[in-house]
């Protein structure tokens, strides 16, 4: 089956660009440098929540939409998994020792986030059959439960993404305040997360097996649309 990882960075350079490379499995996929780019994500989700009071009813597509707009740039790649597979790990390490690091200090230094990793099947129709399934059992006896779980699936950031730094800085996503969807990294280290198989697809793992909560077609169709315009431009390169 052909799933579609997306990546993206901000990333604050001081004097050199950090280096990355993806691995999928133990397969390398792509080396690259993360260039400087200014994050505007926070500050846009702030004044979305400023203006949409905590318990004011919203279109989701509202808040997607504004995500879509703060991305930084992507990087896009198409990947076959065999359908034997049944675990997949995703992994990027981080080359950045940029600092003015002296005599036990550092006053500046190259910092980065990972704004980005979504990692779907590249079939909008079977995303359309998800949502359904989902909606069918949005609203049932167990709906309150329903909407505590903190399951989302594709977006890597939200679920099960750590970062593992060399320094000993350690961030996951399981823990808001240890998250690094909220903080700036720096020095080396890798982003790390496991797939598993469910539901015939290989997702995050999810903290009850059966239910997931929060997923749209929004921002995956939006990838992929982004993607297959990308991949017509080389076709006629």
């Amino acid at each position: 089956m052909k799933y579609l990882l997306v990546v993206g960075f901000a990333c604050d350079v001081y004097r050199k660009e950090p280096r990355a490379r993806i691995f999928v499995g133990d397969k390398l996929i792509d080396e690259f440098d993360i260039p400087h780019h200014k994050d505007t994500l926070d500050t846009a989700m702030k004044n979305f929540w400023q203006n949409n009071h905590i318990l004011q009813p919203f279109l989701e597509v509202g808040f997607e939409n504004m995500r879509i707009k703060n991305f930084p740039p992507l990087r896009f790649y198409e990947i076959d998994i065999e359908q034997t597979q049944n675990q997949l790990e995703l992994r990027i390490d981080i080359n950045n020792d940029d600092s003015n690091y002296n005599n036990g200090f550092i006053t500046n230094s190259t910092l980065l986030k990972l704004r980005i990793c979504y990692f779907f099947p590249l079939d909008k129709e079977l995303l359309s059959r998800l949502v359904t399934i989902r909606k069918k059992n949005f609203i049932n006896k167990n709906y309150a439960w329903f909407c505590n779980n903190r399951n989302i699936i594709f977006n890597l950031n939200s679920n099960v993404m750590e970062w593992r730094g060399e320094n000993t800085q350690t961030f996951n996503t399981k823990n808001v305040h240890k998250t690094f969807f909220f903080h700036s990294i720096g020095g080396n280290g890798y982003f790390y997360c496991k797939l598993v198989k469910k539901y015939g697809i290989f997702i995050s793992k999810l903290s009850q097996s059966y239910r997931y909560k929060l997923f749209s077609t929004s921002i995956p169709d939006y990838l992929i649309d982004k993607y297959q315009q990308h991949a017509n431009q080389r076709n006629t390169d």
